[in-house]
């Protein structure tokens, strides 16, 4: 019998993980019945989900028109690795299944326990290298006493999924083991979206570190006490560009790969964003909280990487790393981006807001064309968008694409907002006044106005609310139309010249014009003209008019409240339980909120990785539902925290009212919440709330409580107790642009 003795040295490359906090630490020895609710990763450049089938890349798009939807790259990254010897592959029980959440990446180890040998295996789109895929390889043997039974090896297998439907593929070289001799496809995408405006289809160049023979051996001596191994994928338009990339990975260590990944997701929690929940019994929600702001931060564009970013093409309702089926909504934008999840982007940092309206501004085209087919000026965005900004809604639902026009005033509503917060007013004039001047437009020839009555309307549309087609003054629409015709006005005054005089007249006049239903006898909203009592509606639409859009705060709106909760499908998405429940936060109906806010994400957060559904577990659903994470993390900010962001005039104003926590949960700390040119420490609890704000600029404002006036220096601290008025925070220096 031969007996070899060793001193092992396991690498610090695999001992990360160890010290990750337990809040940022998914772990489970059983995988979701349904492989959809494995985590997506995405580097805004490149996406996929973990043993899933296919690879995204950002804004690459097969099929026409409603047909279109992300163009599929097989998997190639889903590499998996067996313990063999002579006489087979073994088998093993004991695996564990990791998500580290602050470092970025998924790990799965095997223990053969009877060999006394662990395999580990690690996958992730690197954060800086984003066009780089990595998996990598670990066997180590355990003891310092092997018993040698027969030689060992490594059996190597990819599981890509079929051919792409999207690509034809060629083989530009096969490659070798020699080195700089890499295997090199180029791609090709089969069916334009949108000829005008999309000449010719995608191509992409696919480069890979090594041949990958199917199966690939790795023998492992039986002298040698661990085996690493990694493959690196690279992808991009530009062959060049995927070659440097390639080359500038594979010249890193082992250890500087995963570091310089690391490195950028620790900063990313460390001094973007993050929200630390404190409480004994806060752990699972704490995890709820990271994995979402995890899997909605990974689908942005990185803002630092090895080479320049691509053009961004949009937040999705799955992200980036999903996109091919039509539950995935095909990776298309819908409003789902600007008043779901830009919200909660924009606190992870101003420049992904600024993409996420770069996308808006660079398909004003599609939206102008998009009007002029259905007879309206203006630019009319449409309901689902991909790479041209042409209509791509389903062939199924044209009457979604012809009616649910409040995407366009949404789109405006949002521009307001992301001005409230960061007072940029150079972003103001070159940004959200093209965009927002062309949506007003729209809506003036969109609405149907009778002179005599000096009343005007909406007709033959659709809400938020899906299950009521064809309707007349949806509320929502109406008032979300208002803002937006009204921040067009004001935008007008200030960024446009005299040809804007007689426009801006005609939007004043539809914002003033335009109806909002009230039922007088009941003290409530209808959702729409002919709306029956204890109709069932689909979600949240009505009660939109209190938080987000602030149209409407007054006993009516709670009422809306009362209503509307009794009527909604139980079966709605989730979202909509998490705007009751930051409504219900504003109007300190605070068990509701609670009841709300927790049925928010209770039964929509699958246990294993934290992934979101859209419906309810045990309906069917989208998977890694963004538009469902940014509802719950709005309830948290914004209604727990009772913050608000407003534009006074040309001022920018941040609102502070008492705040609150969610069950079980006796503090919240936010790094950073951002306001202006400034950065805030935020922490708040039931019974205080206080900032700590500094600047990176020569700015001063005025704090309002009640008859309290005082002016701020660019650094400062507040602080708010129950039973205080409210803070209302205001600039008095115009931002030049943040």
């Amino acid at each position: 019998m031969l007996k070899l003795y060793l001193v092992l040295f396991i690498g610090f490359i695999w001992s990360c993980g160890a010290d990750t906090p337990e809040s940022y630490f998914l772990k489970t020895h059983s995988l979701p019945k349904d492989l959809n609710f494995m985590p997506s990763l995405s580097n805004g450049h490149l996406g996929y989900t973990i043993f899933g089938d296919a690879i995204f890349m950002n804004g690459v798009y097969n099929g026409a028109a409603g047909n279109s939807k992300r163009a599929r790259i097989p998997n190639w990254i889903n590499t998996s690795a067996e313990l063999c010897d002579r006489f087979g592959c073994m088998t093993s029980n004991d695996i564990s299944y990791e998500m580290d959440l602050r470092d970025g990446y998924f790990r799965y180890r095997t223990n053969y326990a009877s060999k006394g040998i662990t395999l580990e295996q690690r996958t992730y789109p690197h954060r800086y290298y984003n066009r780089a895929l990595v998996y990598e390889l670990l066997a180590f043997r355990h003891t310092t006493v092997l018993r040698i039974d027969s030689p060992l090896y490594l059996k190597i297998t990819q599981q890509p999924g079929s051919a792409s439907d999207a690509f034809d593929f060629v083989v530009l070289n096969n490659g070798s083991d020699a080195p700089g001799d890499y295997r090199v496809l180029h791609g090709r995408t089969k069916v334009l979206e949108f000829e005008q405006l999309q000449p010719k289809p995608h191509e992409i160049y696919v480069l890979f570190s090594e041949s990958l023979e199917q199966p690939r051996h790795l023998n492992w001596p039986t002298w040698q006490a661990e085996l690493q191994h990694r493959i690196i994928i690279c992808m991009d338009r530009q062959q060049g560009v995927a070659l440097k990339e390639l080359q500038d990975v594979l010249q890193l260590k082992d250890v500087a790969v995963l570091q310089s990944h690391r490195q950028v997701w620790n900063d990313f929690w460390d001094k973007q964003f993050s929200i630390e929940l404190m409480g004994k019994d806060a752990l699972e929600l704490s995890r709820i909280v990271n994995a979402g702001i995890f899997y909605l931060a990974s689908s942005l564009p990185t803002l630092s990487s090895n080479q320049a970013n691509e053009p961004y093409y949009g937040l999705s309702p799955t992200g980036l790393a999903r996109g091919n089926l039509p539950a995935d909504y095909q990776g298309h934008n819908f409003w789902d981006t600007e008043i779901w999840m830009l919200p909660v982007a924009t606190q992870l940092g101003y420049e992904y807001g600024k993409q996420l309206f770069d996308y808006r501004f660079r398909h004003l085209e599609g939206a102008r064309i998009n009007a002029q087919v259905r007879g309206n000026k203006g630019a009319r965005f449409p309901w689902e968008s991909a790479y041209t900004g042409a209509e791509v809604t389903h062939p199924c639902c044209p009457e979604i694409a012809e009616q649910e026009i409040h995407i366009s005033p949404d789109i405006s509503f949002a521009l307001q907002q992301f001005f409230a917060q960061t007072n940029d007013h150079a972003w103001a004039c070159e940004r959200a006044w093209p965009i927002a001047a062309e949506v007003a437009e729209f809506l003036v020839s969109r609405s149907s106005c009778e002179s005599t009555k000096q009343l005007c309307h909406f007709l033959n549309i659709m809400g938020p609310d899906e299950d009521h087609a064809n309707v007349d003054d949806n509320v929502y629409t109406n008032a979300v139309a208002k803002i937006a015709l009204d921040f067009a006005a004001w935008l007008g005054g200030k960024c446009g010249n005299s040809s804007s005089t007689e426009l801006i007249k005609e939007w004043r006049k539809l914002k003033d014009q335009l109806v909002i239903l009230h039922d007088v006898d009941l003290d409530y909203h209808p959702q729409h003209l002919g709306y029956k009592v204890n109709e069932t509606v689909k979600q949240a639409d009505t009660i939109l008019l209190g938080y987000p859009l602030q149209f409407d705060t007054s006993s009516t709106h709670l009422n809306d409240l009362h209503y509307y909760e009794n009527v909604t499908r139980e079966t709605g998405p989730a979202m909509t339980w998490s705007m009751f429940a930051a409504n219900y936060l504003a109007t300190s109906e605070n068990e509701r909120a609670h009841e709300f806010f927790t049925r928010g994400y209770q039964n929509y957060v699958h246990p294993e990785f934290k992934v979101w559904s859209e419906a309810t577990i045990g309906f069917e659903g989208s998977a890694n539902f963004l538009t469902g994470i940014g509802g719950f993390l709005q309830a948290l900010i914004f209604g727990y925290g009772g913050l608000n962001f407003v534009r006074v005039g040309d001022a920018s104003q941040l609102q502070l009212k008492v705040a609150n926590v969610p069950p079980q949960v006796d503090q919240v700390q936010i790094q950073f919440m951002r306001f202006a040119h400034s950065e805030c420490s935020w922490r708040f609890q039931y019974n205080s709330s206080s900032l700590n704000c500094t600047s990176t600029a020569d700015q001063r404002f005025e704090l309002i409580q009640g008859d309290r006036h005082t002016i701020l220096d660019s650094n400062f601290n507040v602080t708010l107790n129950r039973g205080d008025a409210p803070i209302y925070i205001t600039t008095l220096i115009s931002g030049s642009g943040i």
